[in-house]
């Protein structure tokens, strides 16, 4: 279910933002970017990150597929 229901034209989104959406905390968010399972997002001059709806979205494609490929018990 798309929690993005009210932001549906907004393209750039914050760590808090994006834990919402997985329904996790911002420092989950923090750890899956160190271990390398999710995108960096783009640093701001002002030193905050936002990361593309594309971004997200490209994301979630990568996930689906690889938990289609998991062979079901």
């Amino acid at each position: 279910e798309m929690q993005m229901k009210n932001t549906s034209l907004q393209m750039y989104f914050t760590d808090t933002e994006v834990g919402n959406y997985y329904s996790v905390s911002k420092g989950t968010i923090r750890r899956w970017i160190r271990e390398g399972k999710f995108p960096r997002g783009k640093k701001l001059s002002s030193g905050s990150t936002r990361w593309l709806r594309s971004d997200i979205e490209e994301f979630d494609q990568t996930v689906l597929r690889l938990n289609e490929e998991v062979p079901a018990e």
